[in-house]
């Protein structure tokens, strides 16, 4: 190959604009009640694996992040992950990046709908960092065993943990411990022992 063709050839290359989609929800949080879970999980950790992966490769362009933050996986009605479809059927971005396969969504049906029917119509392509999915090299066991596997499984984790917080935060009210995100005028979370209501003696002043 000559050096104008060669050179024509790597103006050739696509050029990926990328959507880089990160969500966190308040189960995410509490799973571990306080674990290293939720810091694995952190917005800020998902941009860093994300950024990470992403060092070097001049393919691909990140068109914009989109950031859900406090949105369950198991519902896709998520603000910024709506965004990021519309920007996707504008033809603004053919490529969604997510830290892992969880952070894109918990719902087994319509995460296999979107991974396997709505963005290779598209010709969007999707990649997974952790779970080491790339739809443009992925073989075709990859794309309908594994993938819908591993959505199953986070399907399942989801309901699994939703049932365990639901009975760790029941345990606490029955032991007396607050449980609000919010308080009522008149009171505050004791600064030693958030599940502990304290008189707000300033409040009472007014």
């Amino acid at each position: 190959m000559s050096v104008k063709e060669r050179k024509k050839t790597e103006s050739e290359k696509k050029v990926y604009e990328a959507a880089v989609y990160l969500r966190l929800s308040r189960e995410d949080e509490d799973a571990g009640f306080g674990g290293r879970k939720g810091e694995s999980n952190s917005i800020t950790n998902q941009k860093r694996l994300i950024y990470d992966f992403l060092d070097g490769k001049e393919d691909i362009r990140v068109f914009r992040e989109y950031v859900d933050d406090g949105y369950t996986g198991s519902d896709f009605r998520r603000p910024s992950f709506q965004k990021m479809i519309m920007d996707m059927e504008a033809g603004k971005v053919n490529l969604i990046i997510v830290k892992d396969l969880s952070r894109f969504g918990r719902e087994y049906i319509e995460a296999g709908r979107y991974l396997q029917k709505v963005f290779p119509a598209a010709g969007v392509r999707f990649i997974a960092v952790t779970d080491r999915y790339d739809s443009l090299t992925a073989d075709r066991t990859e794309k309908n065993i594994v993938i819908p596997v591993k959505n199953f499984v986070n399907d399942a984790y989801s309901a699994d943990l939703s049932v365990k917080i639901k009975s760790h935060l029941e345990s606490r009210r029955r032991n007396g411990e607050y449980t609000g995100a919010y308080v009522s005028y008149g009171f505050r979370k004791d600064d030693a022992d958030h599940g502990r209501l304290r008189a707000d003696l300033v409040a009472g002043e007014n």
